[in-house]
């Protein structure tokens, strides 16, 4: 208990008499030493200490077990002590993100100036571990920091081997949850599998090798994120913020900022200036200037800032780029703007600030447009006449992936099936309900012979994650052997029922089997299934349009996007 001690002790050191601490407390060996730890530490430090337990309601006890929790923060001296309702889609991502929101809502409601989180040495390998497995860069390769904002986390130089014996040794009822040990989560995976193989092969420390991997890594990331931000300010031209957004107004020349979690405007670079500049600190400028004019920060992709620097690096007249959250990256003669959903009511400033650009003037009467439909269907009308997809639903949270995405993603796939299947016919399968959006916009698209053919499979029900447990609802209709088999789904999650419905078609003697998926989550994958056409890899969170549903609601939106919390919880449409 002393290392725990002595951590907590550091990471409240720069706090002055009788600020508020809190601690948030699951119940396990991690977060339950820290709380023990802090309720030892506050007192001593003339700092007032509280507990907060988060219930995501995923399975009937839990509302219970948070109480108990609750209780045991009280005879441990902790107050305020608050159990905060948190409901979310039974997934990695959607858990993380709502106990996040609800954390940082309850420190600012109460006016703490810290959260202490109990994430240890292993819980930093394992990030690490997945974030690699995902192409992530060095920020994201960096791990978890010690500190990020409010949250703090003390027992990052920690092993988890070291609280559970904490708690031990102080007598404290602690809960193992069960999803740590569920393969469903990749994460529960690369603890009890990657991990352990690793050490087997490579030897001990592993864990220790990759957590001071990420601190090494989290130092050059900080470094570079510096020389972007002193980039972004030397090389922006124009800056314009949404109406209502902080700093709202046109501004000409170099900046020393731009607005962050805008909902619109636009901000211009020179592609000379963007040109001579690191590729490092390039795309770091330009993610920057997505996410200020109101790009999804958990939809942008490092493909997506590639496509925006190819405007800079690989100019050949290419149409403007779409970004998530309805940004839109384009060049204009020596200018790169990026344009969020709602644009600006003036053109972009001169040569040296010296009043409207003409050329540009003229550009944005002309190319208004914010979206991949507009520009290919200019009559359609200005995006100012319709909202942003996310508006169309009330229950809608973040679309992750707008319906102009969808449609330029079908159009590709059906192109690389063409090419592989020339002068063949292959028979499409869709998988009812969701592939039917899926299937009927590809089988569109696409310009080879095909005859198309549905199944039913169970194993979903109204859940939010798959169980495995697999049963046939509505066969073929028809023999499949001898012909080239293309099952189209709309979603691969775990991919459990996938991995048993091709075992099950091979059975029947195709000449090919192969799988088209639109969306894929590899985070959540426990099994190892071949998939030849891939549209797009998402995050780890419950996801609706476009064929996907909760509780068999929202398959008819024209995009993807998470629900809000409040939808969850009621379970249809409002």
């Amino acid at each position: 208990m002393a290392a725990v001690r002595l951590a907590v002790r550091n990471a409240v050191a720069d706090l002055d008499p009788g600020e508020l601490v809190l601690v948030a407390c699951s119940g396990g060996p991690d977060s339950l030493s820290v709380a023990a730890a802090l309720a030892f530490v506050a007192p001593r430090r003339a700092l007032r200490a509280g507990l907060l337990v988060v219930d995501h309601g995923w399975d009937p006890d839990s509302a219970e077990r948070a109480r108990g929790v609750a209780e045991l923060g009280r005879v441990l001296g902790l107050r305020p002590v608050e159990v905060l309702t948190a409901h979310a889609p039974r997934s990695e991502g959607a858990a993380r993100d709502a106990r996040r929101g609800a954390l940082l809502a309850a420190a600012d409601r109460l006016g703490a100036r810290a959260v202490l989180i109990g994430h240890t040495l292993d819980d930093q390998a394992e990030t690490v571990l997945l974030r690699l497995a995902r192409g992530s860069g060095a920020r994201s390769l960096g791990g978890m920091r010690p500190r990020d904002g409010l949250l703090r986390r003390p027992l990052l130089h920690l092993r988890r081997a070291q609280t559970r014996a904490a708690c031990l040794a102080e007598r404290l009822p602690v809960w193992d949850d069960p999803t740590n040990e569920d393969p469903a989560f990749a994460r529960a995976r690369v603890r009890h599998r990657v991990l352990p193989l690793l050490e087997a092969e490579l030897g001990p420390g592993i864990a220790e090798s990759l957590a001071r991997g990420a601190e090494l890594l989290r130092a050059d990331a900080d470094a570079l994120d510096a020389a972007a931000t002193d980039a972004y300010a030397a090389t922006v031209t124009a800056a314009v913020i949404a109406p209502g957004g902080p700093g709202s107004g046109p501004r000409s020349g170099p900046i020393t900022a731009a607005a962050s979690g805008s909902t619109g405007g636009e901000v211009g670079f020179g592609v000379a200036a963007l040109a001579a500049l690191p590729a490092a600190i390039r795309g770091r400028v330009l993610r920057r200037a997505a996410l200020d004019v109101g790009a999804s920060a958990s939809a942008l992709r490092a493909e997506h800032v590639w496509a925006v620097e190819e405007l800079v690096t690989r100019w050949r007249g290419q149409k403007p780029v779409p970004l998530p959250g309805g940004v839109l990256a384009r060049r204009w003669a020596d200018r790169i703007t990026l344009t969020g959903p709602v644009a600006p009511p003036w053109p972009p400033a001169g040569p040296a600030g010296r009043g409207p650009d003409p050329a540009a003037a003229a550009y944005l009467e002309e190319d208004d447009q914010v979206s991949q439909s507009a520009t290919t269907t200019p009559d359609a009308g200005s995006p100012h006449d319709r909202p942003p997809a996310a508006a169309t639903h009330p229950d809608i949270d973040e679309v992750l992936v707008t319906a102009d995405e969808i449609a330029a993603k079908i159009a590709e796939l059906a192109a690389r099936v063409d090419a592989d299947y020339a002068g063949r016919e292959i028979l499409l399968v869709g998988v009812l309900k969701g592939a039917v959006m899926v299937m009927a916009d590809l089988s569109r698209a696409l310009t080879v012979p095909l005859t198309m053919e549905f199944m039913a499979v169970s194993s979903y029900g109204s859940s939010t994650s798959s169980s495995g447990v697999v049963r046939i609802l509505k066969d073929l209709d028809r023999s499949i052997e001898g012909r080239d088999v293309l099952v189209v789904e709309d979603i691969i999650d775990s991919g459990l029922t996938l991995s048993w419905l091709l075992k099950n078609l091979r059975s029947r003697g195709p000449a090919s089997l192969e799988v088209l998926a639109l969306f894929r989550k590899p985070e959540a994958i426990t099994v190892d299934v071949d998939v030849r056409y891939v549209g797009f890899d998402i995050p780890s969170a419950f996801v609706v349009g476009y064929g996907l549903d909760y509780s068999e609601y929202y398959r008819t939106l024209s995009f993807v996007g998470t629900l809000t919390p409040a939808a969850i919880e009621r379970g249809a449409p409002a």
